[in-house]
């Protein structure tokens, strides 16, 4: 099943959001996620920033893979989307 894009002001597992996103592609108005984008993360010892280290390599948004729900940041937080849409 597909997996939906992570977008800008997401949150994470641990609470966190996404800070950083794609300046060129966006969904309902908010910037797309990719690898290597910023996060925070509330979590002692964590942050306060992080940034997101996996993405699907089968869609690349600014050369960079596309983060989508369940992708992971640097903590160990898990992304969370908070929409459904998809490319698959």
């Amino acid at each position: 099943m597909p997996r939906a894009y992570v977008l800008v002001g997401d949150r994470t597992s641990h609470g966190g959001i996404v800070l950083a996103g794609s300046p060129a592609t966006s969904r309902d108005g908010r910037a797309v996620a990719r690898l290597g984008d910023a996060v925070s993360c509330p979590r002692k010892g964590h942050g306060p920033r992080t940034s997101i280290v996996s993405g699907d390599a089968s869609l690349l948004i600014d050369g960079r893979p596309a983060a989508r729900e369940g992708d992971r940041c640097a903590c160990g937080a898990r992304l969370l989307a908070s929409q459904a849409t998809t490319s698959d």
